[in-house]
């Protein structure tokens, strides 16, 4: 067969192979950026790849196209990413196996020297992905925290009235909340991804590119500060300022700000404050074009490209023979759960609003109050999830506790002895002030069959059950409750953990 035409056909099956595999992944992706606003610059990101790459066409043209199997590994491993996130329904890691997955097509189809070029436009494109949310979570919760100090601190030294509970700022006339908007992690990743082609256009030394690339993140962190401290004196002059198109237009005033702050940070850092001209440093010129790194030219190199689309078909159809994660319903419900538990009585039910419900994505829950004999009142909290995924896990208390104004004393992970058995299991302990409030909180995560008391862990955990049982059901279980004695509360609230443990059998799958 002429290797001109196999390549040809080779390349027309592997773009239809991709459009296949990766279509439902890729509309959900733009769906993502078209409601989620803090990936709305998802649609620019390839926009922004093909124009790095176009700018590097001379180059690309002035060397040989040499397909290499060095890229048939990196094809391999993203087959794999793309059939576990398929599998574990982790939308991320699909994601992610797209850009991988161009990587290695890249190398495969146009060899090392030219891989020198577009290495790095392509891997960009990972910027258009949402990060998973226990990445995200642990991102935002403390640039909320930060960002509400420190503009609390600011409004204060201009003499306003006002203090602070976590994430929630007090004024006379209004409350206001500092949420994932104004915490700085929406800009964080757009200025991030916007510095980095700054960079790339301003400066032509590599630790100057690194430097201006991480100096992105203080100039957010500042820049949301002061949108915060900005929307705080509109309150406290007319709480009406502080919501609706005031509060919508200041963001979007600040992201330009951040951006032209980083541009004037740009031109300082250029040498005696002028622009160079940005050239591509090459070894190959057009008066080279033999420069391919490998020395054979592409068109008698054809089959790395049937390898390759040998992978994604082979991912294709391993991808179609493999059963997803099924919803693992409840033994019984919740609601069913005695109202007497060790000496304890039930003396108050809560509901959680539809909003908060819709943030959390559990599917069944039960928020109790229980009273000990002598009068200790506790909260008990059982939150459990029929299937994990993006958008609907166990949220971790120690990214809650916080965000509600509470400060940690002390965390630790504790074991408590399992009722009439030699076992024990590990759960946290967690004991927190709020001004002169204290308060003791014991949870862990009960999830298949299995106790942690680490979030970390009970991830990995759901992950490789995923993979093997098509599970990733789970559960959060919290006992709450005052800690004036400290001593006081661990005695009645780990009675009361005695008596409930063996009783959650009966409720949760093993």
């Amino acid at each position: 067969m002429n290797s001109r035409y196999t390549k040809h056909v080779a390349t027309i099956l592997t773009f239809v192979f991709m459009a296949i595999l990766y279509s439902d992944v890729l509309k959900k992706l733009a769906l993502d950026w078209w409601n989620d606003p803090n990936y709305s610059h998802g649609f620019l990101i390839p926009f922004i790849s093909a124009y790095w790459i176009w700018g590097r066409r001379k180059f690309l043209r002035a060397t040989h196209s040499a397909p290499s199997a060095w890229g048939l590994p990196v094809l391999f491993a993203s087959g794999i990413l793309y059939i576990v996130g398929h599998i574990t329904g982790e939308l991320f890691t699909q994601r992610f196996s797209f850009v991988t997955m161009l990587a290695g097509l890249a190398l495969t189809w146009r060899g090392k020297a030219q891989w020198r070029v577009l290495w790095a436009p392509v891997l960009y494109l990972a910027f258009m992905i949402p990060l998973p949310y226990i990445v995200y979570d642990s991102i935002a919760f403390p640039l909320k925290l930060l960002a509400t100090k420190v503009s609390v601190t600011t409004l204060q030294y201009l003499n306003q009235p006002i203090y602070s509970e976590g994430n929630i700022i007090f004024l006379p006339d209004t409350t206001l909340e500092v949420a994932d908007a104004c915490s700085g992690i929406r800009s964080l990743i757009s200025i991030l991804a916007l510095s980095i082609i700054i960079a790339k256009y301003t400066r032509h030394d590599w630790p100057g590119r690194f430097l201006l690339v991480a100096l992105s993140i203080p100039v957010v962190i500042f820049m949301n500060i002061l949108r915060i401290v900005g929307t705080g004196l509109l309150a406290a002059k007319d709480p009406d300022l502080s919501t609706g198109f005031f509060h919508t237009f200041s963001g979007e005033i600040i992201f330009l700000a951040g951006i032209i702050f980083l541009l004037g940070i740009a031109m300082l850092m250029a040498e005696r404050g002028r622009r160079k001209v940005h050239r591509e440093v090459s070894e190959c010129s057009a008066e080279q074009p033999a420069c391919d790194a490998g020395g054979t030219v592409g068109a008698g190199k054809w089959w790395p490209k049937w390898a390759a689309l040998g992978i994604l078909i082979a991912t294709f159809f391993i991808n179609f023979g493999s059963n997803q994660v099924e919803a693992t319903p409840l033994i019984r419900s919740l609601d069913s759960l005695p109202d007497r538990i060790g000496g304890f009585v039930m003396v108050g039910n809560s509901e959680m609003s539809e909003s908060t419900l819709k943030v959390l994505g559990v599917d069944h829950y039960i928020m109790r109050v229980y009273r000990s004999p002598s009068g200790y009142d506790l909260w008990l909290y059982i939150g459990y999830f029929e299937e994990q995924k993006e958008g609907a896990m166990i949220h971790s208390p120690k990214h809650c506790y916080p965000g509600s104004g509470w400060s940690s004393l002390s965390s630790e992970i504790i074991k408590i002895k399992v009722p009439d058995s030699n076992n024990t299991i590990e759960i946290n302990e967690y004991i927190l002030s709020k001004g002169d409030a204290r308060q003791l909180v014991y949870y862990w995560y009960q999830s298949r069959g299995r106790v942690t008391a680490n979030e970390y862990s009970d991830r990995l955990y759901m992950f490789f059950d995923s993979l093997i049982k098509k599970r990733s059901d789970g559960a959060l279980i919290r006992i709450s409750g005052p800690a004036d004695d400290v001593k006081k509360a661990r005695k009645f609230q780990q009675q009361f953990i005695n008596a409930l443990y063996p009783m959650l059998a009966e409720f949760l799958p093993s």
